[in-house]
């Protein structure tokens, strides 16, 4: 989590803002071998700018006019909501161009091939791990937050220890289900292995279902299984005994899969699953976050190259504004980095909004688990794996109980 040391040691043994200081990178020399193109300490300058800008006096009421800032953001609603509701809000401020662009995965392998003076995006979101290999690959400038008038409000909890990005707002992972199968209400993650049949888990990386697994098994405190190669043989032990059908590859496979029959439930980010109950007639979907539960934080990056420094601080700023920040909590179920923002009811009722609350959801530390990363994706590679051949048995749907017993399920 993104805590205090002295919060953090009691629950997974090392802060997770502590991150670049387990690297050997901190803000001195962050600012300096991370710094960008020539423009990076004010933005573009007027023989500077980038291609399509034109030159003038600035206009103090649209003060980036004729300057566009690339913007990299996750696909889906997510990018929806900026284009449609946070874009023309910040183009009428200030005159310039905001062009978002949608992306997941290659996000970051895009930034790596590009020239480093000539980077895909100005800004761009990432997660924990991308977070990570950014900063040992040089891929971000030094954000200054003396520049930006919101940065003191930011909760705590989401803050690194040596900030080089900004987080804007965060998710969190809940029981999506199908209410006329599912079979009974759920409430923590422990469900799904006493009560929950047919789960679908997730499949695509090995982050999101161990998480919930050093929730749910009780051999060291909070997720500390995840960060001591000792828990893991728990964490496993604790996926085995979950009645899976199957590791989904994505959203929409795991719809899918709920609407074919294949799964009763499955474990996915509140906020997208929400506005797939609120956009679907096929399926009557029910949600649930349980009180301790795992999360994601969407920091938003500098990328090295960007002239962009002054513009993109700018945005930043912008986007953390009580104003903003509720028009964004607003048509997007999702947490908030400032305190003062106003949420619907669904997120007011499932969503954990205060510093206190923050502390039970479990926030990925890619620095801590990275040493043991291949390991632990063979062990979860072969986990499929062995779900994907029983479902396949006999032609059908062949799935292993918890008593160790078979059943098969022609669907």
């Amino acid at each position: 989590m993104r805590t205090s040391i002295d919060e953090d040691q009691s629950r997974s043994g090392k802060s997770r803002r502590a991150v670049l200081a387990t690297t050997g990178v901190g803000i001195a020399g962050l600012s300096g071998c991370l710094g960008g193109g020539s423009g990076s300490a004010g933005g573009a300058s007027d023989d500077e700018s980038q291609e399509g800008t034109t030159t003038g006096d600035v206009d103090s009421s649209a003060p980036f006019r004729n300057q566009t800032l690339r913007f990299s953001t996750w696909s889906g609603t997510n990018a929806t909501v900026f284009e449609e509701e946070i874009k023309p809000l910040y183009e009428e401020r200030t005159g310039g161009t905001l062009e978002v662009v949608p992306g997941w995965s290659e996000i970051l392998s895009k930034i790596r091939a590009a020239p480093a003076d000539s980077p895909p995006y100005d800004l761009t979101v990432t997660g924990d791990k991308e977070h990570y290999f950014g900063v040992q690959k040089d891929l971000w400038q030094q954000i200054d937050y003396d520049n930006l008038d919101n940065a003191d409000v930011i909760k705590s909890e989401l803050m690194w220890d040596d900030p080089v990005s900004v987080p804007l707002a965060y998710g969190v992972m809940c029981y999506a289900y199908d209410k006329e199968t599912i079979g009974f209400e759920p409430e923590s993650w422990d469900d799904l292995t006493t009560k929950a049949t047919d789960v679908a888990l997730p499949g695509a990386f090995f982050s999101n279902s161990l998480q919930m697994a050093s929730l749910v098994s009780d051999d060291m405190p909070f997720d500390q299984e995840l960060y001591d190669p000792e828990g893991h043989d728990a964490i496993f032990e604790t996926l085995q005994s979950i009645d899976a059908s199957k590791y989904y590859t994505g959203a929409q496979d795991l719809w899918t899969g709920i609407g074919e029959g294949v799964a009763t439930l499955g474990q996915y980010f509140f906020a997208y699953s929400l506005k797939k109950s609120q956009t679907t007639e096929s399926l009557d979907i029910g949600l649930h976050v349980p009180e301790q539960t795992t999360g994601y934080v969407d920091d938003y990056h500098l990328v090295r190259g960007s002239d962009r420094k002054e513009m993109a601080e700018d945005f930043l700023d912008f986007m953390l504004s009580e104003e903003i920040q509720t028009t964004y909590a607003e048509n997007f179920s999702l947490g908030m980095a400032n305190p003062n923002a106003e949420y619907p009811d669904e997120t007011l009722d499932n969503v954990p909004l205060s510093n206190e609350e923050l502390q039970d959801v479990s926030f990925m530390q890619w620095s801590d688990v990275s040493e043991y990363s291949d390991t632990l994706s063979e062990r979860f590679d072969e986990l499929k794996s062995n779900v994907w051949i029983i479902r396949r048995h006999c032609g059908g749907w062949r799935d292993r109980s918890r008593t160790g017993q078979h059943r098969e399920v022609i669907r």
